[in-house]
């Protein structure tokens, strides 16, 4: 089993397993993609560091940083650390993100995004993957780390863009005919800050925060995402705290976001 010729910088982390493995991958073959998001606008190297350093069981097959670079940390052949699924992690090759924006959407760079693309069909190219499907659960072979924990990540940017992924990918590896570059999905201006919001808070990060609560399965009433805090999206707030045990105030505070995000 090979690594990506795309690969600009190797470090590689301890925290892996051989992917071949009796109960989740008798047969070690590779067949699901994860990328995930770092919670910090990380260079390759820097990721390198950090899953080697860090005190958590955390690693990734490769790192993409905010310049487009590509990083190898846990050779194809194992199965990293990454997305709080052993059966998943042992099917995926993972791939960590750098994002350029913080919290609450998380944003990754144009660069990031053709450089996760590239690696996502050299990936296929290699173990035979013929085509990425994107369900929107854990059915797919292109998967997220919410469909295994309770955490946001991807993060709402990256997130939005898994069925443009999954249709560019496709189409490179012969499967679609070319589209329109309108196709991809517009561009959304996602530098916002993580104030608290609560009861009649309007905005544009009211509507990331309502993205997230609907994720996590917390209706915010017939409106849904319209970045205006009623009645229904308070309420919604209150059933996410009651869920991961927070104080049910309905005031999306930084504990609030903390745990949307998946960061600490």
């Amino acid at each position: 089993m090979s690594n990506s010729p795309l690969v600009n910088y190797t470090k590689i982390s301890p925290k892996s397993n051989p992917r071949k493995n009796a109960t989740y991958n008798p047969i070690g073959k590779i067949t699901k993609i994860t990328p995930h998001i770092i919670a910090g606008n990380m260079t390759v190297e820097q990721a390198g560091e950090w899953f080697i350093n860090n005190d958590r069981s955390a690693s990734a097959n490769y790192s993409v940083g905010t310049d487009g670079r590509i990083g190898l940390h846990v050779p194809e052949d194992c199965r990293a650390w990454t997305s709080s699924s052993r059966a998943n992690d042992y099917m995926a090759v993972t791939i960590e993100v750098a994002n350029d924006g913080g919290a609450p959407a998380w944003h990754i760079s144009d660069k990031a995004l053709e450089s996760l693309i590239k690696l996502c069909v050299d990936i296929c190219k290699r173990n035979g993957i013929e085509k990425l499907n994107f369900t929107g659960d854990k059915n797919g072979n292109l998967t997220m780390h919410k469909y295994f924990a309770a955490t946001a990540c991807p993060g709402p940017y990256l997130e939005s863009k898994f069925p443009y992924i999954a249709q560019e990918v496709n189409r490179r590896l012969g499967l679609t005919e070319a589209e329109p570059e309108q196709t991809e999905p517009e561009k959304t201006n996602f530098t916002l800050g993580m104030r608290t919001l609560r009861f009649g808070s309007k905005g544009e990060d009211v509507k990331a925060l309502q993205i997230l609560l609907i994720g996590n399965g917390c209706s915010c009433g017939k409106w849904g995402a319209d970045g205006d805090i009623g009645i229904s999206s308070e309420n919604a707030v209150k059933e996410y705290q009651r869920k991961y045990g927070l104080e049910d105030d309905g005031i999306a505070g930084p504990k609030t976001w903390s745990s949307l995000l998946g960061v600490s």
